[in-house]
């Protein structure tokens, strides 16, 4: 390895550099802009849902996962789209698309027009497009943190949907969410059109992805394992969460006071951690003990879910274990994978994360249909097994400089 000029030592040892920073910025605004209106539905669809005409509680785990199951299926060919012509054009398509769906969601009458509606949103798979352009425009050893600092941002999108979508559901109404979703997908879709960072076009599309860089690797499929059971698990957990809560006499509307307590060691902890971490180069026990708090929270669930101080503790030890494991993740994996396969080995990952969201949220409605304390065993059989499989390592940078 050739011996670093000043300059170039110095960027390393500040981190990122000025360029990076305003990519990250541009980055992460557009991530966490499209991200808030998800955020906004996702705490409270299944206690909203559940109220339309011809309504049962498997039917609104279908529309609750239908979203991120088509999501999923159009993970790759988003990706590999975004390899071969750049990652912009495909971003647009897909906020274009997810601002129609939401728009047809707001207008939905009955649980089978949203079902329907919710299919046409969740085409705009943009996630694994954003990933890779985020990849492209940081430096392998900077790019822990730069995925931290879209992951705080992310973070923040998330306490505002989860604090605003119930009081905006409780005053304005359920639809009127959809509406607020489409016209931020709008915004984002001016953002990337105005200022989005250029990544080197032409390489792309001259470069050929490299199918067994994407695939191959004990740790590369630990990470697409490990995106597939987060996902499953937060959909899982937010779909029985705030039915719990509405059992024990909480209105929907103050569902948000819930998620703001829930959301608190999250905030202040998480990310703090991570950096800390980062610059240590200790991530590893971060997921650990990212899996230790989920499997915590559950086997808890299973026993307090009709103790309101033990629900709240139980919400903020779950969001507190899948924020430390999932903001790591994207980092992990860009820094295994090449440039020129990035596009398509984020859209694996974001279709695995899809997938197990899609199933997380439809068996969530089935379990509890039949039984409330089965999804609960489920997940921690499910948690068990994952940790038995073995969970992600953190890559060695010094080797990726």
């Amino acid at each position: 390895m050739r011996n670093l000029t000043a300059e170039e030592q110095q960027v390393v040892d500040n981190g990122l550099n000025p360029q990076e920073t305003q990519a990250i910025i541009v980055v992460s605004f557009i991530v966490a802009l499209r991200l808030l209106g998800i955020f906004l539905v996702l705490p409270i669809f299944s206690v909203y849902a559940i109220k339309y005409p011809d309504a049962t509680t498997p039917l609104v785990g279908i529309a609750f996962g239908i979203y991120a199951l088509v999501q999923s299926l159009l993970q790759i060919p988003f990706g590999w789209a975004s390899d071969r012509i750049g990652r912009k054009p495909i971003l647009l398509i897909g906020l274009f698309l997810f601002a129609l769906g939401s728009l047809i969601c707001g207008m939905a009458e009955n649980i089978y027009q949203l079902i329907f509606a919710r299919v046409i949103q969740g085409c705009g798979a943009v996630s694994a497009v954003a990933m890779a352009a985020l990849g492209d425009l940081s430096r392998p050893q900077v790019r822990a943190q730069a995925f931290t600092l879209t992951g705080i941002s992310i973070g923040a999108a998330f306490l505002i949907g989860i604090l605003g979508g119930p009081f905006l559901a409780g005053k304005f109404g359920f639809h009127s969410l959809f509406y607020i979703l489409a016209g931020l997908s709008f915004f984002s879709f001016i953002i990337t059109a105005l200022f989005f960072p250029q990544t080197n076009e032409k390489k792309l599309k001259e470069a050929t992805p490299k199918l067994g860089d994407i695939t191959s690797g004990n740790e590369i499929r630990k990470i697409y394992i490990a995106a597939f059971i987060l996902s499953f698990m937060l959909n899982f957990f937010l779909f029985i969460y705030p039915l719990s809560w509405t059992e024990l006499g909480l209105t929907r509307a103050e569902l948000w006071k819930v998620y703001l307590v829930t959301s608190l060691p999250s905030i202040l902890l998480a990310f703090p951690y991570i950096r800390y971490a980062e610059k240590k180069r200790k991530l590893q026990p971060t997921t650990i003990g990212g899996w230790a708090f989920i499997s915590i929270g559950l086997l808890l669930y299973l026993f307090g879910a009709h103790n309101e101080w033990l629900l709240y503790t139980i919400g903020g030890i779950f969001f507190l274990g899948h924020t430390l494991f999932q903001s790591l993740l994207p980092a992990f994996l860009t820094q295994r994978v090449s440039w020129e396969s990035r596009g398509s080995a984020t859209g694996i990952y974001n279709l695995l994360g899809f997938l197990g969201a899609s199933f997380g949220g439809m068996f969530a409605g089935f379990l509890y249909h039949l039984n409330q304390r089965t999804p609960l065993i489920l997940g921690l059989v499910i948690l068990a097994v994952w940790a038995y499989m073995g969970l992600p390592k953190p890559p060695d940078t010094d080797s990726l400089e």
